[in-house]
C-alpha cells in the first residue's frame, strides 16, 4: 500500500470535526463561523487511534477524524460516492444506451437502485442516455425532470414546445437542419442538461444526432495544438436578440479549469462572434474553430437515431452536442417538448444511491492511510 504525506493546517483539521457541538445534527452544517476560532490556532497532539486520527487543539477542542474520509479528501483514495468519470467517444456506442423509464420509476421507491446506477453511470462516462416508454403526452416531461432534478427557468419557458412555426423564435422551431450545437451559450448559467421528450415524429426526415465535444477537443489538441491553443484563448461573445428578449454572455468555446481539465464546449456557430484583443491569433482561433465544426459534424463521429413517441433525450448540454435532419411538416407533424435541468440532481441520485446499495453490502476493505 502507498504511503502518502502531507502537512495538515490546523484550521482545515479543526473545520472537518463532527463532533457533538461543532455542526448541527440534521444538516451538517457548522455551528461557529472562521472568527470564532483563535487566529493562532494550534495543534497540541495527534495521533491514530484505530482507523480515526485524533487531535487536540490549542482552543481546547478534541476530535477524531476517520482516516479513509482525510484520505478521500486528500485525494489519496478514490470518493466512494462520486460519479464516474467522462469517456470520450468519438464512434456510436454499442450497445446504444437505451434506458426503460419503468426501472427508474416516477419516485424513488419505485425505482431498481441498480437500474438507477446504470442509467446515471451511462450519463456521467457518455454524456447522453435516451429514456424509453414515458407517455407520449404534453406534460409528460415536466414530471420525468422532476424524477432527476430541479428544472431551470430559461428565456423560452420552463417547458418549451420543439416544432415548425410561422413565425419561430429559434431555429430548432424551422424544419430546416440543425448542425451539432450546444443549446443557449449565451445564458449565464448556460443550462447544464438538456431533456427532449418525443410526442410525435411522423414527418419524413428530422432524426436526431449527437456527437462529443470533450472527444472533439481532444482531437483538436492531438492533430493542432496551436488551433486548439487559440481556440481556449480567443473570448467570444454569444447574442440571443430578437429585439424583445435579448441575452448575451461571453466566454470560450473550450474551457478548462486552472489544471487543465475539461469544463465545458461553448459551440453554437450561429450566434457567437469572436471578440479581438490585442495579440489575439484570430486567423488560427477561425481555423480552429472550422476544424471543430467539421469534426463535430462528420457522420463517423456522431449518432444519428430517430425519437420514437415515449422516448426522452438526455443529455449533457456542457459536453455533448446535438442537432437534427431536415424534416417535411407538410407530411406529418413532429412535436418535442424540451427542458433543462441542474447537473446537481443526477449527482445527488448517483450519490445517494451509492450510498444505499454500500448500505446494503458494505465493503469488506477498510482503507487506511499513513
Amino acid at each position: 500500500m502507498a504511503t502518502h504525506e502531507a502537512d495538515l493546517h490546523p484550521v482545515w483539521l479543526r473545520e472537518r470535526s463532527q463532533e457533538a457541538g461543532q455542526v448541527e445534527a440534521t444538516n451538517r452544517q457548522r455551528l461557529y463561523t472562521p472568527r470564532d476560532l483563535p487566529a493562532d490556532l494550534g495543534i497540541v497532539t495527534a495521533a491514530v487511534t484505530g482507523e480515526d486520527l485524533t487531535v487536540a487543539f490549542t482552543d481546547g477542542h478534541l476530535t477524531h477524524l476517520p482516516l479513509v474520509d482525510l484520505a478521500v479528501a486528500l485525494g489519496w483514495a478514490p470518493d466512494p460516492e462520486a460519479p464516474p468519470a467522462p469517456e470520450p467517444w468519438t464512434t456510436p456506442l454499442d450497445p446504444f444506451p437505451y434506458v426503460d423509464w419503468a426501472t427508474l420509476g416516477w419516485t424513488a421507491a419505485e425505482a431498481d437502485p441498480r437500474a438507477v446506477l446504470a442509467f446515471l453511470t451511462a450519463f456521467f462516462r457518455h454524456g447522453y442516455v435516451v429514456l424509453r416508454n414515458t407517455p407520449a403526452e404534453p406534460g409528460t416531461l415536466r414530471r420525468v425532470a422532476d424524477r432527476l432534478g430541479y428544472i431551470s427557468g430559461n428565456n423560452f419557458g420552463w417547458i418549451f414546445d420543439v416544432r415548425a412555426e410561422v413565425a419561430p423564435t429559434d431555429l430548432a422551431y424551422t424544419p430546416i437542419e440543425l448542425l451539432a450545437h450546444t443549446d443557449q451559450p449565451y445564458r449565464r448559467p448556460i443550462p447544464g442538461i438538456q431533456l427532449l421528450h418525443c410526442v410525435c415524429n411522423e414527418a419524413p426526415g428530422g432524426d436526431s444526432t449527437l456527437v462529443d465535444g470533450l472527444a472533439a477537443a481532444q482531437a483538436l489538441e492531438r492533430a493542432h495544438p496551436d488551433l486548439h491553443a487559440a481556440v481556449v484563448a480567443t473570448e467570444v461573445e454569444w447574442r440571443y436578440d430578437m429585439g424583445t428578449d435579448t441575452v448575451v454572455d461571453r466566454g470560450h468555446l473550450l474551457e478548462y479549469d486552472r489544471f487543465g481539465r475539461f469544463r465545458r464546449i461553448r459551440f453554437n456557430t450561429k450566434l457567437d462572434a469572436a471578440v479581438p484583443r490585442p495579440g489575439d491569433d484570430l486567423d488560427a482561433f477561425y481555423l480552429g474553430r472550422r476544424h471543430l465544426t467539421e469534426w463535430l459534424n462528420d457522420p463517423a463521429h456522431q449518432v444519428t437515431f430517430r425519437l420514437e413517441p415515449g422516448d426522452v433525450m438526455f443529455m449533457d448540454n456542457l459536453r455533448v452536442l446535438h442537432g437534427r435532419t431536415a424534416f417535411d411538416p407538410s407530411r406529418g407533424h413532429r412535436h418535442l417538448q424540451g427542458a433543462y435541468i441542474d447537473h446537481d440532481g443526477p449527482d445527488t441520485m448517483y450519490r445517494l444511491t451509492m450510498r444505499r446499495l454500500r448500505a446494503e453490502h458494505p465493503p469488506t476493505t477498510v482503507r487506511t492511510m499513513r
